[in-house]
Parts: structure tokens; C-alpha cells; sequence
């Protein structure tokens, strides 16, 4: 786990952590320029910010949650 800024949830660094599968399918599709392990996500509760571990104004945000 790593300390980054997070542009969505502002204020201290936030903990990320790697991507899940389904979550780099997600990137893959999203993002052509790096492999999705260049990706991280913030893990902040509710917090659906992904960016890149080297650049965190290249990044995105992943769908809400479907209906449970």
C-alpha cells in the first residue's frame, strides 16, 4: 500500500492499493497507454478514484456499484 494525493477526497494523503482483476479489466479498456498494474486505487471507503502510481493526474474513476 502507498500514499498519494487523491483529487477526489481531497485534504491528507490517501492509502491506495493495487487493482483487483476486475478492476484492471476496467483500466485495460479505459486506459490504452500503460498495462493496468501502472494503476492504483485509492482505498478510501466509498472512493472510486484510479490513477497512475507515477503521474495521479492520469486516472479515472470506476462505475458505482450495480444494484445489490
Amino acid at each position: 500500500m502507498s500514499y498519494k494525493r487523491c483529487p477526489s477526497c481531497g485534504g491528507p494523503l490517501q492509502a491506495f492499493r493495487d487493482l483487483t482483476e476486475e478492476e484492471k479489466r476496467h483500466v485495460r479498456a479505459e486506459k490504452t497507454g500503460f498495462a493496468p498494474e501502472a494503476y492504483i486505487r485509492c482505498a478510501r471507503e466509498g472512493c472510486r478514484r484510479y490513477q497512475r502510481r507515477l503521474n495521479w493526474s492520469d486516472g479515472g474513476y470506476f462505475p458505482p456499484p450495480g444494484p445489490a
